[in-house]
């Protein structure tokens, strides 16, 4: 392993803990939610039904004081629209000496709302809880329940960190060059609303890291690895996905796609060419052996049958469940809230319409949506950024066979989750606004779960596109929409109109949950971690240039 990828990882877990920070508690996609669910657990109680637990007092408590979003937890006689925010002002941040806990002054009474999480499986709930748990072992007792989610976000933080090395190892297994897969980790960086969501209390982020180790996997059974420790990884990583979300679904097409591809074109890839100008691209042919039908069945369902035990083993006993309970696999609070009813008379649903609002919603939601979307990039940005990338996925797919060895076809299977998702998000919204005529469920946030395999077709047809220069051409690029956000989010949460950097970072550290000193450590450690990561990053496109072996870790 390169150490610019070692360096990439430290750096990408530490922006991950600042972006922890950025955020007002409470102020991302449910997150006072998900904390009910975590609370419940942690005092001691069972995994609710799906439409068996209400909210306790703590978490509107927390979300009123601490939330951007006036609509994700309205205060009395409080003005409310879709866009209305509630100002960060250092001079009211709460006394940090005298935050309660969770349970402190009636926090732990129910408010009577019920909460949709328990529609979701409960690994992801239940590691939370545990990380609480041990915490309030280690105390004596809770911390104030802002620290205690700020804590939990420092966990996801951590939990996202690997994403960096699981797209360079994807690559690798893919068999790409050294300078390609760096590319794809540098490219992690590229997206800020997954450093965003990945640096909050969110079940996407278990799955995120689940279904990329199942990417890096499945990219090298894409490339002929048939050996039955692969199929059984890959059907536990799915196994696990499932019992995060039901998401986890994607993985199941993508087993197979994997092993049909990586079976029905048996080739061993010419060696490659040092002196060949276009290292990423090219076509290039030979070296096949032909299997027959026998053997290709056998390495077909010998592997998938391993992998489906293991899905069966570590997830079937939910879904079993829950479908003897409930008469479903995954039922939802949702069914009975968003109705026909809501719907204005003689609605008609119009395809056209939704597609349009699907599109401009999802997109710029991947993009950068943060908060309750209460910090948003233009629509033309976010457009532009899904441009390029689609230009340097067409670049990628170009060849018929390019240099690594792998057809086009080997390299389209990569986007199998992710499109696969993309069609989830698109059926249940339709479903949803068909009923409804309400635009629910667009979250650009939940294609996440399959950006490995498009990091890597992006790192192809970046290296196609600038040669070794494109690690340097991905972080520049990341750097750039990094900033563009962390600037966008620091002057429309923290204090107010008219403040400049320095007192929008006062108000920032005031309301957070940790002391001043520590966010100045972490600040520090971040920034010296992200100039060892470009450093680094120079080394290495340096020394590709000059021929000579790149610095790497042991493997």
């Amino acid at each position: 392993m390169p150490v610019v990828v070692l360096a990439a990882t430290m750096a990408f877990g530490l922006l991950g803990a600042v972006w922890s920070v950025v955020a007002p508690l409470g102020e991302a996609p449910d997150e006072p939610a998900h904390l009910a669910l975590v609370l419940h657990l942690a005092d001691g109680h069972g995994y609710p039904a799906y439409d068996g637990l209400t909210n306790q007092a703590a978490i509107i408590r927390l979300c009123r004081t601490y939330a951007s979003a006036t609509r994700a937890c309205p205060r009395e006689g409080e003005p409310v629209t879709p866009t209305s925010m509630r100002l960060h002002p250092r001079s009211e941040a709460p006394d940090k000496a005298d935050r309660p806990a969770w349970d402190d002054e009636g926090g732990d009474a129910s408010v009577g709302q019920i909460n949709q999480m328990p529609q979701h499986p409960p690994l992801y709930y239940q590691a939370m809880a545990t990380v609480l748990r041990a915490e309030r072992a280690v105390n004596g007792g809770p911390m104030s329940a802002d620290r205690e989610l700020a804590l939990l976000r420092l966990v996801n933080a951590a939990m996202l960190a690997p994403l960096p090395l699981l797209a360079w190892w994807a690559a690798r297994r893919f068999r790409l060059g050294e300078g390609a897969a760096v590319t794809a980790s540098v490219a992690v960086f590229a997206i800020p609303m997954l450093t965003h969501i990945g640096s909050t209390l969110n079940n996407d982020n278990l799955l995120t890291l689940l279904a990329a180790v199942g990417a890096a996997l499945l990219a090298g059974v894409l490339r002929g690895d048939r050996s039955l420790r692969t199929a059984v990884a890959v059907g536990a990583v799915a196994g696990l996905a499932l019992l995060t979300k039901a998401f986890g679904m994607v993985l199941i097409p993508a087993i197979v796609v994997a092993y049909l591809l990586g079976t029905a074109d048996h080739t061993h890839a010419p060696a490659p060419d040092p002196a060949d100008p276009d290292p990423a691209g090219g076509e290039v042919g030979g070296g096949e052996e032909e299997w027959g039908w026998r053997e290709r069945l056998r390495a077909v369902v010998g592997p998938i049958g391993a992998a489906g035990a293991a899905v069966l083993v570590l997830a079937g006993w939910w879904y079993v469940g829950v479908r003897a309970r409930t008469g479903q696999f995954a039922p939802t609070v949702e069914s009975s809230r968003i109705t026909s009813a809501l719907a204005p008379p003689g609605f008609q649903p119009d395809l056209v319409a939704f597609a349009r609002e699907y599109a401009t919603n999802v997109n710029n939601r991947f993009w950068g949506s943060f908060g309750w979307y209460t910090i948003r990039f233009p629509s033309w940005l976010a457009t532009l950024c899904t441009l390029v990338v689609a230009v340097l996925v067409g670049i990628a797919l170009a060849p018929r066979r390019d240099r690594s060895g792998s057809n086009r076809l080997q390299r389209l299977a990569l986007l199998v989750p992710l499109v696969a998702l993309g069609g989830l998000v698109f059926l249940r919204a339709w479903s949803l606004y068909s009923t409804s005529s309400k635009f629910q469920f667009l979250q650009g946030r939940y294609l996440f779960a399959g950006i490995v395999g498009l990091l890597v077709l992006v790192a192809i047809g970046l290296e196609r596109t600038v040669g070794r220069w494109a690690p340097v051409a991905a972080a520049g690029f990341a750097l750039l929409i990094q900033a563009e956000a962390l600037r966008r989010c620091l002057q429309g949460w923290w204090g107010g109109p008219g403040l400049g950097p320095r007192g929008q970072l006062q108000a920032m550290v005031a309301w957070s949950a940790w002391p001043g000193e520590l966010i100045g450590v972490l600040a520090v450690v971040a920034l010296a971690a992200g100039a060892w990561f470009l450093v680094a990053l120079v080394r290495f496109v340096l020394q590709a240039g000059d021929g000579r072996p790149v610095g790497s870790m042991p493997t």
